[in-house]
């Protein structure tokens, strides 16, 4: 309620200066009474939240001074424009587009005027979906000083909703430039994006890019990852163990992402022994239950199911989680001799394992959204790097 009072001040203005401007110039107070009265009763549809009485009210007020030439060009372009926002913020873009449009071609208004009603107009494709329409006004708005920042950062939606990744990384790069930032996430997550489409195909072009968006964001996951796939394509196992052991300086939560890839790369040169070491060393950085599960599965496989029971049942002393307590109920069932006992095991297992399967995986630490699988950009607030794995 207060955002649509705020979004009609420029209208209300407009009023004020119309009937001060009329009572000055002409003493009819019985038409001042009656704006007066029209106004009041806007406001007051807008505190009942009956906001298409107040709308309605407010565009008859407009159109008759329009016709009357009663009110000043700047105050009657700021209420039209917002009054444009208003009907495109309760979803009537089509009346928004209308009023817009009309304020774009209006030979009254100077070049300036017409830039802002070219960004509100803008704003109306964008939420239609007509994103080319946006898209050639906002090329427009990027060659003005005042309009450029936003213009282009508009434009970078744009291009990440049609997938056009070269347009997003060049459109990146711009605003990189009016805004250096240390850490650009955005942009790293963009020349990964670029990276992997069907615009690049060389293998040295795609590492190239890559890292290019570690340069840009040391802390770049995603990047990293995409390196080590190259490397192992390529058989260079070392060069992906290097590059996939530092994602737990990168980012440690998401190390439980690579081991599966940096065990294969280990296996490869016969020193899973050296991986061993890293997931102590990984186990003692961080709390993430995949580095525990696949600890106790290389110590399983190397000395036997007593000394991976051990492994589960120290990490279980320090931090409980559901995913370490159920593995470690498989390898009791494992170890058990038939009967009640171990019958009592199965039925637990199967009890944790359903709890499990009803959670998710995988949280955006912005706006809460929940997945079972790994995505850089969430879904839902459009964010990257903020969907983080939950050790439950």
């Amino acid at each position: 309620m207060l955002e649509l009072l705020f979004l009609l001040l420029p209208i209300a203005a407009a009023y004020g200066w119309y009937m001060g401007h009329r009572s000055a110039k002409k003493d009819q107070d019985d038409i001042s009474n009656k704006l007066s009265r029209d106004y009041v009763a806007g406001v007051n549809f807008l505190l009942s939240n009956q906001t298409d009485k107040a709308v309605d009210l407010f565009l008859d007020m407009l159109q008759k001074q329009e016709v009357e030439n009663e009110i000043e060009s700047n105050s009657q372009f700021e209420a039209e424009l917002t009054l444009g926002n208003l009907f495109r913020s309760r979803g009537e873009v089509d009346r928004a587009l209308r009023i817009h449009q009309a304020l774009d071609r209006s030979p009254h208004y100077s070049f300036e005027q017409k830039l802002l009603a070219k960004q509100q107009l803008a704003k109306d494709f964008m939420t239609i979906g007509f994103y080319d329409r946006a898209e050639n006004l906002y090329i427009m708005l990027v060659d003005e000083p005042d309009f450029a920042e936003n213009a282009l950062q508009q434009l970078l939606v744009i291009y990440q909703k049609t997938k056009e990744w070269k347009n997003a990384v060049n459109i990146a790069e711009k605003l990189n430039r009016l805004s250096p930032k240390e850490n650009n996430i955005e942009l790293a997550q963009c020349y990964c994006e670029y990276a992997i489409s069907s615009e690049v195909e060389s293998l040295s072009e795609k590492r190239t890019i890559l890292l290019k968006a570690l340069n840009v964001s040391p802390t770049c996951v995603r990047a990293s990852v995409l390196l080590a796939d190259l490397n192992i394509e390529t058989e260079q196992y070392i060069d992906a163990i290097k590059t996939l052991e530092n994602v737990l300086c990168q980012n440690p939560v998401y190390i439980g992402e690579v081991l599966k890839k940096l065990k294969y790369c280990y296996e490869k040169i016969n020193e899973l022994d050296s991986f061993e070491l890293f997931l102590i060393r990984a186990g003692q950085q961080t709390q993430d239950n995949n580095v525990n599960l696949m600890l106790a599965k290389l110590v399983k496989d190397k000395d036997g199911l007593n000394a991976a029971q051990t492994v589960l049942y120290q990490q279980l002393a320090k931090n409980p989680t559901t995913l370490v307590f159920h593995q470690f109920i498989q390898y009791q069932i494992d170890d058990a001799e038939d009967g009640r006992g171990k019958e009592s095991l199965i039925l637990l297992h199967k009890m944790v394992g359903e709890r499990i399967k009803q959670g998710f995986t995988y949280r955006c630490t912005n706006c809460g959204y929940q997945t079972h699988k790994l995505v850089w950009n969430c879904p839902s607030c459009k964010q990257w790097e903020t969907i983080r794995p939950e050790n439950n």
